[in-house]
């Protein structure tokens, strides 16, 4: 019986694989004023990060509607209707995409549609939804593609320094480490996604000492270790984001590896200068 995963923009994977795999992509909204786009559909990165960076409108995001998951459904149904669709997407904690993919789900009650909340995002995310891609073609069934899924979100780990806590707190998505608003002066925080919401990790003096400290976070966990899914993540800022993976990535072996920019999404709420690791380390058997 077929599987067909279906994600939408937050995981952040490049296009040509998307296409590899045909994984069908469900937009988020960016929304300057009046004006709503739909996420690397309709504004690219590179155009998101020039408008954020003049425009006097704060920009929202919007998660995608049940309508549109239902569109999506229906024509994976149409073309295969015995087909289980397993659609894989970012914490429910700081988005709402799952809240729209469930009752879309519902709207189908004969089919096998399964929503999976991650408890990540961006290359986290993006790293799930390859791997559930990988297994599938591999001939995996259902039930061994869920457990890992589940083992990846469990073990998941997500480091992100932000050049400003502006954005964060003005989108709502702070979570835990609200505290610190009022408090960074000179402060660099290094924050981390803990069951799916944001937390404050560790603080540090200068932007340059907080990579250092993201860094040493990495290699405590990864030097010398097999297997690992390492992700990096950046928002306008590639150069600085290389060379921190090519200082990272000779201590360790990787699975798989996902470079990317963080697509509007994302970028609004982390803002430009913010770089994130997030890696997943397979128990050994």
């Amino acid at each position: 019986m077929a599987i067909r995963i279906v994600t939408d923009t937050t995981a952040n994977l490049p296009q040509e694989t998307l296409d590899e795999y045909g994984i069908p992509t469900v937009p988020q909204y960016v929304i300057f004023g009046e004006e709503s786009l739909k996420d690397v559909f309709e504004i690219s990165s590179t155009e998101f990060y020039r408008r954020q960076a003049i425009s006097p409108i704060l920009p929202k995001t919007s998660a995608p509607s049940v309508g549109e998951f239902e569109e999506v459904f229906a024509n994976i149904l149409r073309e295969d209707p015995k087909a289980t669709i397993l659609c894989v997407h970012p914490s429910s904690e700081v988005s709402g995409t799952v809240r729209s993919a469930r009752p879309a789900a519902a709207a189908f009650p004969t089919a096998d549609i399964r929503v999976f909340d991650t408890r990540s995002i961006s290359a986290g995310l993006g790293m799930m939804v390859l791997k559930a891609a990988q297994m599938v073609r591999a001939g995996a069934d259902i039930d061994a593609v869920m457990a890992q899924l589940e083992a990846m979100r469990d073990g998941m780990r997500i480091y992100f320094v932000p050049a400003t806590l502006d954005y964060l707190a003005k989108g709502g998505r702070i979570g835990r480490a609200s505290h610190l608003l009022g408090t960074l002066l000179d402060i660099k925080p290094i924050l981390r996604m803990t069951d799916g919401t944001v937390e404050s990790y560790s603080k540090e003096r200068t932007h340059k000492r907080a990579l250092a400290a993201l860094r040493d976070i990495a290699l405590a966990e990864l030097q010398g270790k097999r297997g690992v899914f390492f992700g990096v993540i950046h928002a306008a800022c590639e150069e600085e984001a290389r060379a921190l993976a090519d200082e990272l990535c000779p201590h360790f072996e990787t699975e798989m590896y996902l470079f990317a920019q963080a697509g509007p999404a994302i970028g609004v709420h982390a803002g430009p200068g913010t770089i994130g690791l997030c890696w997943y380390v397979p128990k050994e058997v």
